[in-house]
């Protein structure tokens, strides 16, 4: 059988690996990781021995990694052709050329704790592989699987109002707001609109006709009027278009109601950047269709 001349260095990442003991495994430990990294080294035929420098210089990288971050643990799997022998033959050769490795590992430094697992697995084929010609180079050969425990689980910054402001920066904890207002919300009337729509209903008639009433008792008072949609509505432009046409036709309804020009200090669309709440449910969606006035002395 001619001799494997080229190193087979595979790594790659599966998913989380449930590794158990079975009857004819050294086994230490049962974990579950979140992540592995699979490396293979190859063995000649029927030797469960190394002889090349190469391979030593492939477990060398993996003993380095393992001396260096003490978190990642390693399982050894031996494999053997079929032709290698009987069933019983091959299984023996497979956990040989696993415990060879093992005891190299072991020898450059590396606890015995940190390997969870040396399995022979015999002539089995690995799942772990593409299943080509070559079957000695495939099967010849161990498997060094590197386990990495899970990542820790990400910080949960405190957001009771759910504004993407944490509560320690936010001046309105319990009250959905802008970051350029410290976490705090606009004090304004909010004006009611039919998603999508920047017509005049019934309801916006009532509030607004309120609006009239508070101008016309205190004209010193001036306003400025804003148009917001909310994402749901459409793309960008067109929320920026409509909520532009909300603010417009505010003004020109207080204007209708003899509300003079100069006291509407500005008119302007925040498109859907601003939504009032953190929409959760159809009602919170439903109230960022509008237009809002802020009083101003």
């Amino acid at each position: 059988m001619k001799n494997v001349t080229c190193i087979l260095l595979l790594l790659f990442f599966i998913g989380s690996a449930n590794v158990c003991a079975e009857p004819g495994k050294y086994s230490k430990l049962i974990h579950k990781y979140n992540d592995s990294s699979l490396i293979l080294i190859p063995f000649e035929y029927k030797q469960s021995a190394l002889y090349h420098a190469f391979t030593y210089e492939v477990i060398d990288s993996v003993v380095n990694m393992l001396l260096k971050n003490d978190s990642i643990t390693l399982t050894i799997k031996g494999y053997a052709h079929q032709d290698e022998g009987s069933d019983t033959i091959c299984k023996y050769l497979s956990l040989n050329r696993a415990l060879f490795v093992r005891d190299y590992i072991l020898g450059r430094g590396v606890k015995d704790n940190r390997i969870i697992l040396v399995e022979g697995m015999g002539k089995t084929r690995s799942l772990k592989s593409n299943v080509n010609k070559d079957g000695h180079a495939l099967n010849c050969r161990a498997e060094l699987i590197l386990n990495y425990p899970p990542p820790p689980p990400p910080v949960v910054i405190a957001d009771r109002d759910e504004d993407g402001l944490a509560d320690a920066e936010d001046a309105c904890p319990d009250e959905y707001g802008y970051k350029d207002n410290k976490g705090c919300g606009d004090k304004g009337i909010v004006i009611p609109f039919e998603t999508q729509q920047s017509w005049l209903s019934p309801s916006t008639y009532k509030v607004l006709d309120s609006v009239v009433a508070i101008l016309k008792e205190n004209p010193a008072l001036k306003l400025s009027v804003q148009g917001h949609a909310y994402q749901n509505e459409g793309i960008n432009s067109f929320c920026d278009r409509l909520a532009i046409e909300r603010a417009n036709i505010v003004k020109k309804y207080l204007l209708s109601r003899n509300i003079n020009n100069n006291r509407i200090v500005a008119v302007k669309s925040f498109g859907n950047s601003r939504p009032i709440n953190a929409g959760k449910n159809p009602l919170e969606i439903g109230f960022n269709s509008r237009a809002q006035i802020l009083l101003e002395k």
